[in-house]
């Protein structure tokens, strides 16, 4: 037997049964279930009749709550996709650009459709395979792609071609987003508070030279977000400090993780924090690093710091007060730390500083896509969007999967 998965924005599966009918003829497929909402197409024989003993076997599932963003809930197609996201931010990609097309990609995906061959995936099977994913726009991802014929795990697009895989190689060129407008029409209009603070960081931005948008919509207002607690926030900043000195080289990890361990720290320490705790590569140390802007990012929110500083220069957490800082080694005691942060900056000033760095990541993604100089420092701009994202609780994501969608 040999299987694969296909992936789409849309929710309308008639399409398939339709689809398979027209390929291989009404009396070849049997359907389980009402044929407006099947529960399984088996494909055995028909207009274009299959060698003997060959057989098709398609099952799907949809989000509980289709739409074209990745919002955190119980739902397992969600769950899965979710995962999906974050294992695609890990990847290294020769081609950058494809990949953030490809995070894109997998935010709009409502439902996957898996299909089963027996024996195998033949000539015939995998044209009709290959029309149904033309048609629904969908891309594959496998771990051994028997539809095109590799044992390389990655993500092919319609056509076939390589859009990342694992080694971070690609074949294809360039990825399309596409949205049904019905996710658009039910949306409320924004409030006065939310456009006003749109339109006061676009004016800021263009005195800064960074190219904007007003395609891009507002972000939530004061009435919507519910910010992290403060105890959250200092326990996040105090296990990404101690996690950080690995990534410098100013520590073992066996010491880091002892530590965590004995301030009962360990639990908050997050599963790619840990993976990374217990092997750290050279690679994953250099990306490890970046997260010093994040901790800035949590500092300013806990009022340790005074601003965020400019777009372009990166933070000096050497700058922070010694008393403000929270790890000083693996003999001190975060006590100190954790007790002294009593308050959160108001949710107007963190969702000020949210919606400018969300609009100066769109204009960093939209200059590389256009093979141009970034405006702004894209490396700074991105990790603190990503700790904004995360003290506004965007989408109710985790530490290890925030999205910093533009």
């Amino acid at each position: 037997m040999e299987n694969c998965t296909l992936y789409t924005h849309e929710v309308e599966m008639e399409k398939v049964l339709t689809r398979m009918r027209a390929h291989f003829g009404e009396q070849a497929v049997k359907v389980t279930g009402p044929e407006h909402q099947w529960e399984q197409l088996t494909i055995s024989s028909g207009k274009k009749l299959l060698r003997k003993g060959n057989t098709l076997t398609i099952t799907y599932r949809q989000r509980a709550i289709p739409g074209y963003q990745l919002v955190r809930n119980d739902d397992p197609v969600t769950a899965n996709l979710l995962g999906m996201y974050g294992f695609v931010q890990q990847l290294p990609a020769d081609n950058p650009d494809l990949k953030e097309l490809l995070l894109a990609k997998v935010a709009t995906l409502n439902t996957e459709i898996a299909f089963l061959a027996t024996p195998s995936f033949n000539g015939d099977l995998r044209a009709a395979v290959m029309e149904l994913a033309h048609e629904l726009d969908g891309i594959f991802f496998c771990e051994n792609n028997f539809i095109f014929k590799t044992d390389v795990q990655g993500f092919w697009d319609k056509t076939g071609a390589l859009l990342l895989d694992v080694n971070g190689h690609s074949t294809a060129t360039n990825l399309t987003v596409n949205i049904n407008t019905r996710y658009f029409d039910s949306q409320e209009a924004p409030s006065d508070t939310a456009t006003a603070r749109k339109e006061r960081n676009r004016q800021l931005l263009e005195e800064m030279k960074v190219k904007t948008t007003p395609n891009l919509p507002v972000i939530a207002d004061e009435s919507q977000v519910v910010l992290r607690s403060v105890e959250e926030v200092a326990q996040r900043a105090a296990v990404l400090a101690a996690v950080n000195t690995v990534a410098f080289g100013y520590l073992e990890s066996p010491a880091v993780i002892s530590y965590l361990q004995q301030h009962q720290l360990w639990d908050k320490t997050t599963p790619a924090e840990k993976a990374f705790l217990e092997d750290p590569q050279d690679e994953a140390k250099t990306r490890e690093t970046w997260k010093c802007e994040d901790i800035w990012v949590l500092l300013w929110a806990l009022n340790k710091v005074p601003s965020l500083g400019e777009m372009d220069a990166l933070c000096n957490l050497d700058m922070v007060p010694e008393e403000a800082f929270p790890f000083r080694g693996p003999a001190s005691d975060p006590a100190v730390f954790l007790a002294g942060a009593t308050s959160l900056r108001n949710a107007s000033e963190i969702l000020d500083a949210n919606d400018l760095y969300y609009r100066a990541n769109w204009a960093c993604v939209d200059a590389r896509l256009r093979s141009e100089k970034e405006p702004v420092h894209p490396g700074i701009v991105y990790e603190r969007h990503y700790a904004l994202n995360w003290l506004i609780n965007y989408r109710d994501q985790t530490w290890d999967e925030v999205t910093c969608d533009t």
